[in-house]
C-alpha cells in the first residue's frame, strides 16, 4: 500500500480536517529457527517479511481517542484521560491502547488522536500480528513524541511488557525484537539473555522460503503457550536446585538428570538442544551447507513434536506433505504453535509445482484449504 493509499483510506474514516496524517509500517515475522527460545533465555532467529500492518495516525485538539482497524471492520473510541486495562471486548485494540497506557504510567502526557491500522498479515496465523501492531503503534506515538532516532530495543522491549503484562500472554522478546530490528535479506540473530544481536545474510543457495498457513485459527490467550512457559520455569528450578541457571536454554544435556518428571524433561531437553541447533544453523549459513541446513530444519520440527508437544495435526501434517514433495530441501512448524504456520525451503524451479500439490494434498487430509505465501525478508518498522 503506497502512503497515498493509506492516508486515503484514513480521510474515507474520519475526515479530513486538514490537520498532518503521518504513515508507517511493521512488519510481520517469521521465525527460521529457535522456537521457543527467548522466554527460555537462548537464540532465536527471525526475520521480517514484507507483509505486515500499515499505520496512519492525526493528533486531535480533544481528548478523544478514535482505533480503526480496516481488517476487522471496527471502531474503537475512549478518552485519553481514562485508565485502560484489558477488555474483552476491545479485542484487537487491546493492543493499541495497552501501549498508550504504558507510555502514560511512564509519563508521557498525551492526547486524543486518531489511529487507523490496515495490513495484509492474517491474524492467529503466527507470523506476529500481535507484536506488529504493539510495535508499530509504539513507534508511532514515540515519533509523535519526539523520541527520535527510536531507541529500537527499547521499543520492543515496551512492546514485549505490554503483551506480558497488559494483554497477558507470558511472550519472549523475539517477536517484538524481529519486527523493531529487521534487515532487507537478513535474518536476526538474537541472543535473548545479553541482548545483543546481529544480522546474518539468508545464504542457503537457489531456495525459496515458503510460509504454509493451516488456517486453523487460534489466539495464544487461548492456546497453552503460557503454560509450557509455567513448565519451562518448573524445570530450570529443578536445575537450579543443584546449580545456578539463568535460564532453562543455557542449560546441557547433562542437566536434564536433575529433572525428575518427565514432562518438565522433555520440555527442557527442547530449551536446551533447540539453543545448540540455532547456533549451528548459522555455521551452516555461513558455510552455505544446505545439507546441514536441511537435517537442522528438521530436528527443530521433531523437537517441537515430541518434547515441546506444540506442533499439532495441523501442523504435522503440513510439514509432512511438504517434506515429500520435489524440491523440498526442509520443513519445520515456525512461530509458537498450536496452529499457524510452518515453513519450508523450496528450490526455486520447483516452486509453483510445490505451491499447487501442496494445498490440495493439504485439504485432502485435514478438510481445511491452507494459504501459501513467498516470504519476502524485509526492513524493520518504518515510516512511510
Amino acid at each position: 500500500m503506497t502512503k497515498e493509499e493509506l492516508i486515503a483510506k484514513f480521510i474515507e474514516q474520519f475526515g479530513d480536517t486538514g490537520e498532518p496524517i503521518d504513515c508507517y509500517f511493521a512488519p510481520g515475522r517469521v521465525n527460521i529457527i529457535g522456537e521457543h527460545q527467548d522466554y527460555n533465555g537462548g537464540h532465536v532467529f527471525p526475520a521480517a517479511l514484507t507483509c505486515g500492518i500499515w499505520g496512519a495516525m492525526r493528533l486531535r485538539d480533544d481528548s478523544k481517542v478514535r482505533l480503526y482497524s480496516e481488517n476487522m471492520e471496527a471502531t474503537i473510541v475512549v478518552d485519553i484521560n481514562d485508565d485502560f486495562v484489558y477488555d474483552e471486548a476491545h479485542d484487537w485494540a487491546n493492543y493499541p491502547l495497552g501501549i498508550i497506557e504504558y507510555l502514560k504510567k511512564d509519563g508521557y502526557t498525551l492526547q486524543g488522536m486518531d489511529l487507523f491500522y490496515s495490513g495484509n498479515l492474517p491474524a492467529g496465523a503466527g507470523l506476529s500480528s500481535s507484536a506488529c501492531i504493539l510495535d508499530l503503534t509504539g513507534y508511532m506515538l514515540w515519533t509523535h513524541l519526539g523520541k527520535t532516532p527510536i531507541d529500537r530495543t527499547k521499543l520492543a522491549e515496551m512492546a514485549q511488557q505490554v503483551e506480558y503484562n497488559f494483554v497477558g500472554v507470558k511472550v519472549g522478546i523475539m517477536d517484538q525484537f524481529a519486527i523493531s530490528h529487521g534487515k532487507e535479506g537478513h535474518g536476526v540473530l538474537l541472543d535473548c539473555t545479553a541482548m545483543e544481536f546481529e544480522h546474518v545474510p539468508l545464504n542457503w543457495g537457489d531456495y525459496h522460503l515458503i510460509i504454509m498457513n493451516t488456517n486453523k485459527k487460534r489466539g495464544l490467550v487461548d492456546s497453552k503457550f503460557n503454560e509450557r512457559k509455567g513448565e519451562c520455569d518448573a524445570a530450570l528450578a529443578e536445575i537450579q536446585k543443584h546449580h545456578p541457571l539463568s535460564g532453562l536454554s543455557l542449560g546441557t544435556l547433562e542437566d536434564l538428570d536433575l529433572i525428575e518428571d518427565d514432562v518438565l524433561r522433555r520440555r527442557a531437553r527442547h530449551a536446551i538442544t533447540e539453543n545448540l541447533r540455532v547456533m549451528a544453523f548459522m555455521d551452516a549459513l555461513r558455510e552455505g551447507n544446505t545439507a546441514k541446513i536441511a537435517e537442522i530444519i528438521t530436528a527443530s520440527h521433531e523437537s517441537l513434536r515430541y518434547d515441546y508437544e506444540v506442533s499439532g495435526l495441523e501442523l504435522d501434517t503440513m510439514v509432512e506433505i511438504a517434506r515429500k514433495q520435489p524440491g523440498c530441501l526442509a520443513s519445520r512448524m515456525t512461530g509458537a504453535g498450536f496452529g499457524g504456520c510452518a515453513i519450508a525451503l523450496v528450490a526455486s524451479d520447483k516452486v509453483e509445482a510445490f505451491k499447487e500439490a501442496v494445498p490440495k494434498l493439504y485439504e485432502e487430509a485435514i478438510g481445511t484449504v491452507p494459504t501459501l505465501y513467498d516470504a519476502e525478508i524485509g526492513d524493520g518498522v518504518y515510516n512511510l
